[in-house]
């Protein structure tokens, strides 16, 4: 039985530094004064706070997601100066 959970708690331990190994580096700029201090970020139901201003390390697929929601705004931004300029 102890044999086991040995066993089961190396399997664990194996799964998790593997997970690590997927991390990698973001940087999440700062924001206006009134803007919240953290990021929220979830990417299916694992949720992550990251602070705004500093280097954070997270998976791949939430850095990726990251990536895309801040693209999504800058082109949100384009679309609203352009109808502005109108």
């Amino acid at each position: 039985m102890a044999n086991s959970k040995n066993e089961a708690a190396a399997k664990v331990e194996e799964t998790r530094a593997a997970a690590e190994d997927d991390r990698v580096e973001v940087f999440i700029p700062k924001g206006y004064a009134g803007d919240e201090p953290n990021l929220f970020v979830s990417v299916n139901g694992k949720n992550y706070l990251l602070p705004r201003g500093k280097k954070s390390m997270v998976p791949a697929h939430v850095a990726y997601e990251i990536k895309r929601s801040l693209k999504a705004q800058e082109i949100l931004d384009q679309h609203i100066d352009e109808m502005k300029s109108k």
